[in-house]
């Protein structure tokens, strides 16, 4: 008895094969990406204290605008040769062929004024912000950390961003009060001792070693500097705490009023 082969079911011309449909879903995939890295407004203000944070903006900058260049291209390679099959479809009479015509170099228009205000967004230069309550020797430590922060070597990186870190947060916990031996050592790290110590290690051949040491001593000062600063807070606090104890606990042969 022969074999019966099932007989094999035709292929449908209009349905898109497995590699097709991998390959569209794959480069839908990689134009969302593209237009979410073009939409990326690269000026957000960033934290400024971070390391970096200089080239953060420029990163992002240079990365919006390949996003952005490579999605020019696909939109001129596809909408441009688009645009000149409906020209020759207009040249023949055909109407509907003007209609499509005219909605293409209309997506053209579109896309050339979303570009260009997006190149003018991305060559603009990124803001650097700090707190509305910051001392102003805040923006002489940013300036001084931002200055510096690429020339030193390896290992002294880490010692000057906390020394920095620490001269910041002294002349937080220092900035509104009276000038008292505390604030006026944070303020003279922020506008002298670390400008002078980066600058003097610019100038001349010194070891890593010194350049990390003297920040380390920088840095221990200004964490004395805000442990003593919570402490007197702390202080304060406890006598206000017994004060309104003391003024608000009723007297113990005192009768109650009526």
């Amino acid at each position: 008895m022969a074999s019966r082969i099932p007989p094999s079911r035709p292929s449908d011309p209009a349905r898109p094969s497995g590699a097709a449909r991998r390959v569209v879903s794959g480069a839908a995939g990689a134009a969302r990406t593209l237009v979410h890295a073009a939409r990326r407004d690269p000026a957000a203000p960033a934290d400024p204290w971070s390391t970096g944070a200089a080239l953060q903006p420029t990163v992002r900058r240079a990365g919006s605008l390949l996003a952005l260049t490579v999605i020019g291209f696909l939109v001129v390679g596809v909408l441009v040769p688009l645009a000149i099959l409906l020209g020759i479809g207009v040249a023949t009479g055909s109407d509907v062929a003007g209609w499509l015509l005219a909605l293409v170099l209309a997506l053209l228009v579109a896309f050339g004024v979303w570009a260009f205000r997006r190149v003018r967004t991305l060559t603009r230069p990124a803001p650097v912000t700090l707190d509305a309550a910051a001392p102003p020797e805040e923006w002489t430590l940013l300036e001084t950390f931002r200055q510096h922060e690429r020339r030193l070597p390896s290992p002294a990186r880490p010692a000057l961003q906390s020394a920095v870190q620490a001269t910041r947060e002294a002349l937080r916990v220092t900035s509104g009060g009276t000038l008292t031996r505390d604030a006026f050592d944070a303020r003279q790290a922020a506008r002298a001792d670390l400008p002078e110590l980066l600058t003097a290690w610019q100038s001349g051949p010194r070891r890593p070693e010194d350049l990390t040491r003297e920040l380390h001593l920088i840095e221990t000062r200004m964490r004395q500097v805000t442990q003593a600063q919570a402490a007197a807070q702390d202080r304060e606090a406890q006598a206000r705490r017994r004060y309104l104890s003391g003024k608000l606990r009723p007297e113990p042969d005192s009768d109650p009023p009526t």
